[in-house]
């Protein structure tokens, strides 16, 4: 009688024991399949694949359709620079019906707490426990940037052609992609877009200002323009802002000089130089000259200030520049 106890405390031990390996693998199953096969886990793949610029393998994770535009931002240095500030990553499930899976990834970026969400599917079951999850079909975002006359610029550190001074690129979301234009003459200054979904269309317009080696030509040609005009020994020099009206005689030579040059304002153009022009600026000249009055025959010093002001067309070609002042 006490042997059959025996056998029945054993029996009912290794019965627990059985349940409870039952109850920890079920655990155990759980956990994996959250954490290792669960939807967070691919948005996170998402998310590093961007960050390391691999376009190919983000492609392939994100099941995206790809628009018929420009691909230049969707590998490499390019890719890598859209999601080089996107910090303080948290990702969780939002919900989870078994045939849908929606995940959100909070983060920062642009310096702003942004959100992106991501709506998966089951596809598989590997092992016969563990979920395989797949993204839903979804289109890329896009982001057009123009530059009125530029055939170039540069987003997100690549040079990349405009045809017609528009292009359209296809991207990864989220990122940040920044687009500028340098040349010796001409510059534009970064403007950037945050893209942070499927299908969001984005814009950057570019606006082209004079570099300081513009200005200082600028300024050279105008000064140069205003000496030779002082150079001129008549009333009314020619092409010239500046002349004196006089109804005496003048005696001996006419003596001009620039008393204050005027720094007209580059008004914005095109940066293949269509559309430059300068501002109307002020400035005065100095006249002097001997006054024979023909009555008396005395002469006096005639000397007087002449203001004036001047007016340019402006063409800038490659690193050539011509300022073509207006009458």
């Amino acid at each position: 009688m006490e042997s059959n106890v025996r056998v029945l405390k054993a029996l009912g031990a290794w019965l627990f024991l059985v349940l409870l390996g039952v109850a920890a693998a079920a655990v155990t199953i759980a956990l994996v399949n959250k954490y290792l096969y669960g939807p967070e886990t691919d948005v996170r793949a998402y998310f590093e694949d961007v960050r390391d610029g691999d376009g190919g393998e983000a492609l392939g994770l994100l099941n995206a359709r790809v628009p018929d535009v420009n691909a230049a931002m969707l590998d490499g240095d390019p890719l890598e620079a859209a999601a080089e500030d996107l910090e303080g990553l948290e990702v969780f499930t939002v919900s989870d019906d078994g045939e849908r899976a929606v995940v959100r990834a909070d983060y920062t970026l642009g310096g702003e707490r942004r959100s992106s969400e991501f709506s998966l599917h089951p596809v598989d079951t590997q092992w016969g426990f563990f979920t395989v999850w797949a993204f839903d079909e979804t289109p890329l975002p896009t982001v057009t940037v123009s530059l009125p006359g530029a055939t170039s610029v540069d987003v997100n550190g690549m040079s990349v052609a405009l045809p017609e001074s528009s292009g359209e690129f296809s991207a990864f979301y989220p990122g940040v992609y920044t687009a500028s234009y340098a040349s010796e003459l001409v510059a534009a200054d970064p403007v950037s877009a945050v893209l942070t979904g499927p299908g969001q269309r984005a814009e950057i317009v570019l606006e082209a200002r004079p570099t300081e080696a513009l200005e200082q030509e600028v300024d050279r040609q105008l000064r140069a323009h205003l000496d030779g005009c002082a150079e001129q020994s008549t009333l009314f020099p020619s092409g010239c802002p500046f002349s004196f009206e006089f109804d005496g005689r003048v005696a001996g030579d006419v003596e001009w000089t620039i008393e204050s040059y005027p720094e007209p304002e580059v008004v914005m153009g095109s940066p293949d130089g269509g559309g430059w022009s300068l501002e109307p600026a002020r400035g005065t000249a100095r006249i002097a000259f001997d006054s024979l009055d023909l009555f008396t025959g005395d002469v006096e010093r005639l000397e007087r200030t002449v203001p004036f002001e001047v007016a340019a067309d402006l063409a800038v070609d490659g690193s050539t520049v011509r300022v073509a002042p207006r009458g």
